[in-house]
């Protein structure tokens, strides 16, 4: 596969991130994988396969950095190429080598959000009226399996603001028969006192118990947390950043300008006018009462443990995805 054909598929995959064309850090993340698994079959060398998948990698952290499902994934598949060039495996191994690891890493992502979305739902009761905001996968799922257990309950649903993602979850939960109320973001104080309960996805779990979720998450763990409203984190294990580990910070990315303010719009309110469109925010971990995985209802206390248990090391140690890219270019240009 030629060079151009390759930097063209991955710039659609870029500009569809950026566009917020892709909403959940889970969708995200299997549109990177489809990426990766096309241009892994249409790699016609070794050089071709290095240069795809850590080309697409790459590039897919760079927009969003604050992905930790993106980050532990690339992690594994880097791990996989790094033994298929260090061991010399033939074209097929290796092409095999990494579509094995893609559907790998896809079950187990399929896998955790069923378990999750099974331990959340048992926390919903009947006569709940659940907060949300933003759209994840992984409590849409939660929400599927309460009402499968004839559970009755309602949801309000911030439009959250950039992309309207409250929309598209009011639709899809209107259509699964739930009982749906579209609030304006500014009105969660005013609706929390209806409350029961709050469910929330997560970008990224930090060493600290810190959450990071879409913006108007944290103002809205912080209302909650005044009315003694209950918030639920539902989040995999794939999820956990463990670079915050070693004091790193998570940098939150901006969507561009024109998702709230046309050109047109800017022209007339003036060009000196600066706009501030932050995509995530950061929980603090006394706003958050669980955070429910794959392994069970964790408090935020307690994350660190369960990173030690995952990565099965202490201290923590994971390795930067830059580092093995390096490594791994080096290992070809030196071969």
């Amino acid at each position: 596969m030629d060079n151009m054909s390759s930097k063209v598929i991955v710039s659609k995959l870029i500009q569809d991130i950026i566009s917020w064309n892709i909403r959940s850090s889970t969708e995200l993340v299997e549109r990177a994988f489809e990426t990766l698994e096309a241009l892994t079959k249409k790699s016609m060398s070794i050089n071709d396969l290095v240069l795809n998948t850590t080309h697409v990698i790459s590039e897919v952290i760079k927009v969003r950095p604050t992905s930790a499902m993106l980050i532990n994934c690339s992690r594994d598949i880097l791990a996989v190429l790094n033994k298929v060039v260090g061991e010399r495996l033939k074209l097929d191994e290796s092409k095999t080598a990494i579509l094995n690891k893609l559907m790998e890493l896809r079950q187990k992502i399929t896998d955790d959000i069923e378990r999750i979305a099974t331990i959340g739902a048992n926390r919903i009761v009947s006569g709940d009226k659940i907060m949300t905001s933003a759209y994840s996968r992984t409590v849409m799922k939660i929400f599927e399996k309460a009402l499968e257990q004839n559970k009755k309950f309602e949801v309000y649903i911030t439009e959250s603001r950039p992309g309207d993602d409250g929309k598209i979850v009011a639709s899809e939960l209107g259509k699964l028969g739930l009982k749906v109320t579209l609030i304006l973001d500014s009105a969660m104080r005013y609706f929390m006192k209806y409350v029961t309960k709050v469910f929330l996805g997560a970008e990224a779990v930090a060493a600290n118990g810190a959450v990071i979720s879409k913006v108007g998450s944290s103002l809205m763990a912080l209302i909650a947390h005044e009315a003694r409203v209950r918030v639920f984190i539902a989040a995999s294990t794939l999820k956990f950043n463990y670079e915050t580990v070693f004091g790193e910070l998570v940098k939150i990315p901006h969507a561009p300008e024109e998702t709230i303010l046309p050109k047109e719009v800017k022209q007339k309110i003036g060009e000196l006018v600066k706009t501030e469109i932050p995509i995530l925010d950061v929980i603090p971990p006394e706003y958050v009462d669980a955070i429910i995985t794959e392994y069970g209802v964790i408090a935020p206390q307690a994350i660190p443990l369960l990173m030690r248990d995952v990565l099965k090391a202490w201290p923590l140690r994971a390795t930067d995805v830059y580092v093995v890219i390096d490594r791994i270019l080096k290992a070809i240009n030196n071969g």
